[in-house]
C-alpha cells in the first residue's frame, strides 16, 4: 500500500476484523490494552475506490491513531466509528516501529469482488487468457 514503510524485519500481524461494539461499527484488533513498544505508531489506512473517467482508481489515505482514540473490548483494542459501516471502503491498521511495519490486510464490508471470484468467472478469465499454463506447458 502506498506510504507504508518498507519492513527490514518482521513484526507480528495485527489481527483485525470488522464487527460491532455496543451496536456501533468497529474495527476489532488483537492488540492488548497495555502492550505497546517504545516508539510504536499505529496508522489506519483507508482504501476507497472511485470511478474516474470510467477507469476505477483506488485512493489511499492514512491517519495516525492515538491509543486514546481506541476503545478497550475484552482487554483488546478497537476503533469504533460509523465509518466502518461503509461498504465502499476498506481499512488496515498497521503497527510501525522505526522502519519496520506489520503485514497489512485490508478489511472491508464490500462483497462486489465476489462476483469475479466464482468458479465460473475464474474459468472464463482463464480461457480469455488462453488457458492456465505453467513453465512446462498448458494444464
Amino acid at each position: 500500500m502506498p506510504g507504508i514503510p518498507v519492513s527490514n524485519g518482521k513484526l507480528p500481524t495485527v489481527e483485525q476484523h470488522l464487527g460491532t461494539v455496543d451496536g456501533k461499527p468497529a474495527l476489532l484488533t488483537d492488540l492488548g490494552v497495555g502492550n505497546r513498544q517504545w516508539g510504536e505508531q499505529l496508522w489506519l489506512y483507508t482504501a476507497e475506490q472511485r470511478g474516474e473517467d470510467v477507469i476505477p482508481r483506488v485512493r489511499f489515505t492514512r491517519h495516525m491513531v492515538s491509543r486514546q482514540e481506541m476503545t478497550a473490548v475484552d482487554g483488546r483494542l478497537a476503533l469504533v466509528s460509523d465509518e466502518f459501516a461503509d461498504s465502499t471502503k476498506g481499512w488496515a491498521l498497521v503497527r510501525v516501529i522505526g522502519d519496520r511495519c506489520s503485514p497489512q490486510t485490508i478489511q472491508t464490508r464490500c462483497t462486489l469482488y465476489q462476483l469475479y471470484m466464482t468458479d465460473e468467472a475464474l474459468q472464463r478469465a482463464a480461457k480469455s487468457y488462453g488457458g492456465i499454463t505453467d513453465k512446462l506447458g498448458k494444464y
